[in-house]
């Protein structure tokens, strides 16, 4: 009995070691299989048991050796010091899953034993339940994307070098756009210009003259649009490169408040500038050109009282600012004065024109002007603040940092450009504060103030002297609508013109006559990629260096400004008033631009040099000094 009983026993035992053997053995096939499947594949696998200890794993877990298994996750990190980071995190990510039950996914990056360099997972992480619902541990799937990362990486940083390099195409097709834009398009103004100032010679009767001046008005609108929208293609292409330098606020001052006096003075109202010693770092050219609009939009609103230029220093600040005793500005305008084409109802009863939708009227401007000022301003990354009072007037300020010490200004180019009342006008941001009241400070007083006028000509004056009668002008333009109204115009003032579209064509001429040019006046671009600067030094060089040289041209490149300096040359950016342009000729004449030497003075320093030559005579009416890119972007 005894024995059947053991061997029933022993015949169960045998059967329950021969199926486990038999599950033990389709445990390691499937687990070959397993391996065998994965292999090629870049794959992370392992299961977890309810204490997040590892009972299986594959992969780079697997790496850390045999005895990972038994082990969790911190002990991985404190015993073997390996992805320390990583561990704890996952050690964290797994206890969160077996207590809400819900799997997650993570990018996961993990150090491997002897790998130089770390790998990313896309990991998977899913509770392992039981028949029942039992949740008896962790079952993780990662795939290495470490080498798909870096591809996509390097496809993704391909593609942003190719959009950043289509981009500054682009910008630089953009940019010469607006430089030919600025250049070609005031050609046939210039031509324009003169030949209506031939005919308003000819004129004898007062409804001519009317229409005459009527169309004067016209052209000047013109121009003015053309310049504006220039001025903000160039700042919203981002093309306008700001060059800070050292040098007196006084020099911009005080050469506007010249300019724009006579304008304010024919309104009935007294423009005034408070000097200052108040040396700054900022860029001159496009501070010109932001103080120019302002006093453009003090000009244009006031009609009674004083316009006040003047400036206050705050600590290590400058405040250079425009007062006005005009109609004002709405408190409710003020968020929108700084618009594109935006021009608010004034307190004096201004139309009110909507964006891009306004009147195009020389009395109310173009509503460019405090939109190139505010552009400028971020540009030059500085402040600018507006208050207004209706009826009363406005106040703009523009903050800018003080120079800490004071040096002698460099030497400064000849620059001609044209100020009219149509311009644009400033921009700035709202302030919530208004600045300190000007009488406040004795560097500004307030507009009305007495003070003795000083006369500056103005664009329609003739000119102070008288042009040498009979004495040959050399003139080369390739435009021929433009070369014929200069002749006109040369002959008209009493010299004998020699006109020609292109230097060999001058140089014919020249040599088919006896008489030696006093002045030439061309343009810079010519056929055959010539320079105007280089014909003048051509002639100079032929027939002595005291023949004037003066070009007239819409290039606005600062290079061509510092070489006309250089060589003692007048740069004239179109379009321009022939008033203004006989004034230059008188100049020219009578004191002379050329010179002898390879510099101004004959040294080719510009200094004091001991050269034969003769330097270039000083500014006259309407010849701005500054720095050669105050005349290389003036006009831009």
């Amino acid at each position: 009995m005894l024995n059947r009983i053991l061997g029933r026993e022993q015949g169960e035992q045998r059967e329950e070691l021969a199926r486990l053997r038999a599950e033990n053995a389709a445990l390691k096939a499937e687990n070959a299989l397993l391996n065998r499947l994965s292999a090629p594949a870049p794959l992370l696998a392992f299961v977890q048991d309810n204490d997040l200890r590892y009972v299986w794993a594959k992969g780079p877990v697997a790496a850390f050796g045999p005895g990972v298994l038994g082990l969790t996750d911190l002990d991985i990190r404190n015993g073997r010091g390996k992805s320390a980071e990583g561990f704890t995190t996952l050690h964290a990510i797994k206890g969160r899953i077996l207590e809400t039950g819900r799997g997650e996914r993570h990018m996961f990056r993990l150090e491997i034993p002897g790998e130089t360099e770390s790998r990313l997972y896309d990991l998977v992480l899913e509770p392992h339940r039981e028949a029942d619902g039992r949740i008896t541990g962790i079952v993780g799937l990662g795939l290495d994307i470490t080498v798909e990362t870096a591809r996509r990486g390097a496809v993704a940083l391909a593609e942003a070098q190719a959009v950043k390099a289509e981009a500054e195409r682009a910008n630089r097709a953009k940019s010469r756009f607006l430089a030919a834009a600025s250049h070609d398009l005031r050609q046939p103004f210039q031509a324009m210009r003169l030949f209506l100032h031939l005919l308003e010679t000819r004129l004898t009767d007062d409804p001519q003259r009317d229409l005459a001046t009527k169309l004067t008005e016209s052209l000047d609108a013109t121009e003015d649009l053309l310049n504006a929208l220039v001025q903000i293609s160039a700042l919203e292409a981002a093309t306008v490169t700001p060059t800070p330098t050292r040098f007196a606020l006084s020099t911009v001052m005080e050469r506007l408040a010249g300019e724009f006096r006579p304008l304010a003075a024919a309104n009935g109202v007294n423009l005034r500038c408070v000097p200052t010693t108040a040396q700054v770092n900022s860029d001159p050219v496009l501070l010109d050109r932001m103080v120019r609009n302002l006093i453009v939009n003090a000009v244009r609103h006031t009609r009674k009282g004083g316009i006040l230029i003047g400036c206050r220093r705050r600590g290590t600040t400058a405040q250079l600012q425009v007062w006005d005793t005009g109609c004002g500005i709405p408190a409710d305008q003020l968020p929108f004065i700084f618009d594109e084409f935006y021009r608010g109802e004034t307190a004096a009863g201004a139309p009110t024109a909507q964006s891009g939708q306004a009147k195009r009227d020389a009395q109310h401007g173009l509503g460019l002007g405090l939109a190139i000022v505010k552009k400028t301003a971020t540009l030059l990354g500085l402040t600018v603040t507006v208050v207004s009072t209706p009826n009363r007037g406005s106040g703009f300020t523009i903050t800018l940092p003080l120079a800490e010490t004071v040096r002698a200004p460099a030497p400064r180019p000849v620059l001609v450009t044209e100020v009219r009342p149509a311009a644009a006008a400033p921009a700035a941001e709202p302030v919530k504060e208004p600045p300190p009241s000007p009488a406040r400070n004795p560097e500004v007083k307030e507009p009305g103030t007495a003070e003795p006028p000083v006369k500056e000509p103005s664009k329609d004056q003739p000119p102070s002297g008288v042009l040498p009668s009979g004495v040959l002008v050399a003139l080369l333009e390739d435009d021929p609508l433009q070369l014929a109204a200069l002749e006109a115009m040369v002959e008209d003032w009493g010299c004998v013109p020699l006109a020609a579209p292109t230097p060999e064509a001058l140089f014919e001429g020249l040599d088919k006559t006896d008489a030696i040019p006093r002045l030439v006046i061309s343009d810079n671009r010519l056929p055959g990629n010539r320079r105007g600067m280089d014909v003048i030094a051509e002639i100079r060089k032929r027939y002595g260096g005291d023949v004037g040289g003066m070009l007239v041209t819409g290039d606005t490149d600062p290079q061509l400004m510092e070489q006309a300096t250089a060589a003692g040359v007048v740069v004239v950016h179109k379009p321009i008033a022939p008033p203004r342009l006989q004034r230059l000729v008188v100049d020219a004449l009578q004191n002379g631009t050329g010179q002898n030497g390879t510099g101004q003075n004959g040294t080719g320093q510009g200094g004091t040099g001991t050269g034969q030559g003769r330097a270039p005579a000083p500014p006259s009416p309407g010849v701005s000094p500054g720095s050669s890119r105050i005349a290389a972007a003036a006009r831009s």
